[in-house]
């Protein structure tokens, strides 16, 4: 006669392997910003065999895929309460906020999903369209606040791709500068990353309310100029 199964802990869960291969690879970009992932690496890294690869994800490209998707929610998760904010301009500016903030946390995981940094890997076009609205649709709903229109439209989201990556640039500078050296350039002074991102933010969202959606879409007036 066999014993009958020892109940689990209230809560436990068992995680599959292929959550432990999503794990394993994300533990991975945390602890550094690797040039590559090999699937023995990972392997290695979730306690099982490149076998498990290839059988749960068809390869190294489906697993990254799973893990890049991953990546997305984790950023929407930490961005996600600032939607909540009841100014629109002050929810972009901690939207942003967040995102610089999630960035300089985990720059592997970081240069995953924005800077290629894994030769080799590029995401699939449906993963990489569902992931990237995660995130963006955040961004262009307050957009829309800003602009006073319903729902997503070209000004909308002409704002937020331009609010997105001024603040790629720089955060992507800053973390550039971080693994070398401390962020410092004399005309800085004794501002920081933050200080100056929300100052570019302000000044762009200044300069874009005082332009009409009609005036953004319109195409520039090249008569009397040179060239």
């Amino acid at each position: 006669m066999t014993s009958p199964p020892e109940p689990r802990p209230n809560g436990a869960t068992v995680k599959t392997l292929r959550e432990r291969l999503v794990e394993a690879t994300l533990q991975l970009l945390r602890d550094e910003v690797p040039t590559d992932l090999t699937v023995r690496r990972i392997a290695a890294a979730a306690g099982t065999t490149t076998m498990a690869v290839y059988t749960g994800f068809g390869g190294r490209d489906g697993l990254l895929d799973a893990v890049y998707a991953e990546g997305f929610e984790q950023l929407r998760a930490r961005m996600a309460p600032a939607a909540a904010v009841a100014d629109p301009v002050q929810s972009i500016l901690a939207l942003l906020e967040a995102y610089r903030t999630f960035a300089l946390a985990n720059p592997g995981l970081y240069g995953l999903l924005f800077e290629r940094t894994l030769p080799g890997f590029d995401p699939s076009p449906d993963v990489r369209s569902t992931a990237l609205d995660t995130t963006f649709g955040l961004l262009a709903t307050q957009a829309g606040r800003v602009l006073n229109t319903a729902g997503q439209t070209d000004a909308t989201r002409k704002l937020a791709y331009t609010l997105w990556a001024l603040t790629h640039g720089l955060v992507s500078l800053e973390l550039s500068h971080a693994s070398r050296s401390p962020l410092a350039h004399p005309a800085l002074g004794d501002s920081d990353g933050q200080d100056v991102l929300n100052a570019a933010l302000r000044a762009t969202l200044t300069g874009w309310s005082e332009t009409t959606p009609q005036l953004t879409d319109r195409a520039p007036d090249t008569r009397n100029r040179p060239g």
